[in-house]
């Protein structure tokens, strides 16, 4: 099964002392099938620069170049445009567009904000820092 790793996982994999239990679930995933999406790519880049720091930007490409990064393709647009009109009208964007790529891939987004994702169908989602 392959993972797609949101912003927010990947931010815990960046901390001084990121969970265990995240470390511990990460080690048990095959790298072919440990994955990013573009779009957290790009969350992740923002705040390293607005961060200002020289080893978190270095730290964020070292992690990124870790993982597969998942694009924003034409079946991602398509499945985001069905969940904007349909489930997700006033949802973050950014979001939509992560369960558009987790779903037109058929991954498993692993999340700490389970609940945010709640309302897309078929979206099998995993927090892995509890």
């Amino acid at each position: 099964m392959a993972y797609l790793l949101d912003t927010g996982t990947l931010v815990e994999v960046l901390r001084s002392v990121p969970s265990r239990t995240l470390v511990r679930r990460l080690t048990t995933v095959a790298t072919r099938d440990r994955w990013t999406s573009a779009i957290t790519v790009g969350q992740l880049l923002i705040a390293a620069r607005a961060a200002q720091n020289p080893k978190l930007m270095q730290d964020v490409i070292r992690l990124v170049a870790a993982v597969k990064v998942a694009p924003f393709d034409l079946i991602a647009a398509q499945t985001f445009a069905k969940l904007r009109a349909t489930v997700a009208p006033e949802a973050d964007t950014d979001d939509v567009m992560i369960a558009a790529i987790a779903l037109s891939n058929e991954f498993t987004l692993v999340t700490r904000r389970a609940g945010s994702f709640a309302r897309y169908p078929h979206l099998r989602v995993e927090d892995w820092t509890v």
